[in-house]
């Protein structure tokens, strides 16, 4: 008995003695991470922008809208490196859910190493969606080991919901790193 005051004091001073690692806040959804990238909103971007995956394993990255307004419809080109990655797996994320899911086709041009996305709401109550929210949620599959770019194209068109185009500030660009 006599001997837990000395030995939780010992363990005590030995948490204490542990270094202490500044955090580092690099979440792409942030807005001072995002402006540091030189990404302003309304923007789509990848979160996260930087994935590690081992070989033979999936990486998952989304497909995000940040700060948008009045959304009623997207087609969003991914570009991915066709030698270093194939695309598994797209499903649609949470933005246009709502009583009734979203509209949601993808066409993977395998050649080239273009995915487009295409989603449009079909919201019960209203006709657009707003805010930061995943719109795709993508798996690629690595073909080999080291980092493959992937990026948002300029080419992305987001309509509100009478069809008039909106303007973006920021196209997201993300590393996939398979070891």
């Amino acid at each position: 008995m006599r001997w837990i005051k000395p030995i939780l004091l010992v363990g005590w001073l030995g948490f204490m003695a542990c270094e202490i690692h500044e955090p580092i806040f690099d979440n792409s959804l942030d807005l001072e991470a995002a402006d540091s990238k030189g990404i302003v909103p309304p923007a789509i971007v990848f979160f996260p922008d930087r994935v590690e995956a081992s070989y033979g394993k999936p990486a998952h990255v989304d497909v995000y809208a940040m700060k948008v307004d009045n959304v009623g419809m997207a087609q969003i080109p991914v570009h991915y490196d066709v030698e270093k990655l194939a695309v598994k797996s797209v499903m649609a994320g949470s933005l246009f859910s709502d009583e009734n899911p979203p509209f949601f086709v993808t066409d993977n041009d395998t050649e080239n190493g273009i995915l487009t996305i295409y989603i449009t709401f079909l919201g019960a109550n209203s006709k657009s969606v707003g805010g930061t929210g995943d719109i795709a949620n993508i798996e690629f599959s690595a073909k080999t080991s080291g980092e493959a770019p992937i990026l948002i194209s300029q080419e992305t068109i987001i309509l509100d919901s009478s069809a008039n185009e909106l303007s973006l500030k920021a196209f997201g660009k993300g590393i996939i790193d398979v070891r």
